[in-house]
């Protein structure tokens, strides 16, 4: 488990004492061991006559050299902790603040969750432009055809036929009244009530004005359109 910052900071700072402590311990042994053999260090040009109180500042000086090449080391395992803790956050684990483990985070499936949302996103945005483009064209009709307008535009869209042909026809049969009535034939479209039953809409009242808008379109669609001589 890689070590936090701080973590490795005083894990170095610990080696360093430690050792520091045991070069004491050794410097204090060797000492006692010269004093009982009567062992005295040559007194010549080198370290140990330039060193501060004889053989203790030498030890004092051997202790800082081990020190240095501790801290040095200590560095060096602090580098490579801080690339790993580097590669962890590039890679695949994450270290999240205040907690002891590391927990294993798979960067594709985020990836494909970030899809998913542009994919949502995109879809969002498809709605919204066909929601208006049909406001648009409900506008539009209205404009040009009247109240009846997006009917005769949605039934001429689902037969395959002209709204305008259909707006004509239905002007000219009932002047646009869906209760028009001759005694004989009723509604927009002025259906006779036989050939009303025989329509995928005969269920619907007769005087329904979208019902006879679509069963118009549907019956021109199936050739029938002969059967309306106004227009």
């Amino acid at each position: 488990m890689a070590r936090r910052p701080r973590e490795r900071y005083f894990y170095v700072r610990l080696l360093a004492a430690g050792t520091v402590k045991r070069t004491e311990e050794l410097q204090h042994l060797v000492t006692g061991q010269a004093a009982e053999t009567g062992f005295k260090a040559p007194a010549s040009n080198g370290s140990y006559s330039e060193a501060p109180e004889g053989r203790k500042g030498c030890m004092r000086y051997v202790a800082m050299v081990v020190t240095v090449g501790l801290l040095v080391v200590g560095v060096g395992v602090y580098t490579a902790q801080a690339a790993e803790g580097k590669a962890a956050r590039d890679g695949r684990l994450i270290e999240l603040p205040g907690r002891e483990s590391a927990i294993s985070a798979s960067f594709p499936l985020w990836q494909n969750k970030v899809e998913q949302a542009r994919i949502a996103y995109v879809a969002l945005q498809e709605q919204e432009r066909l929601k208006q483009e049909q406001e648009r064209k409900r506008a539009e009709a209205v404009a040009s055809f009247g109240e009846w307008g997006p009917y005769l535009v949605e039934a001429a869209e689902q037969y395959g036929q002209d709204p305008a042909a259909l707006y004509r026809t239905m002007i000219c049969e009932s002047g646009g009244d869906s209760n028009a009535d001759n005694g004989v034939c009723k509604g927009l479209f002025q259906f006779n009530p036989g050939t009303w039953s025989g329509t995928p809409f005969g269920g619907q009242s007769i005087y329904d004005g979208p019902a006879q808008i679509k069963a118009a379109a549907w019956m021109w669609s199936q050739g029938r359109k002969g059967e309306w001589t106004c227009s």
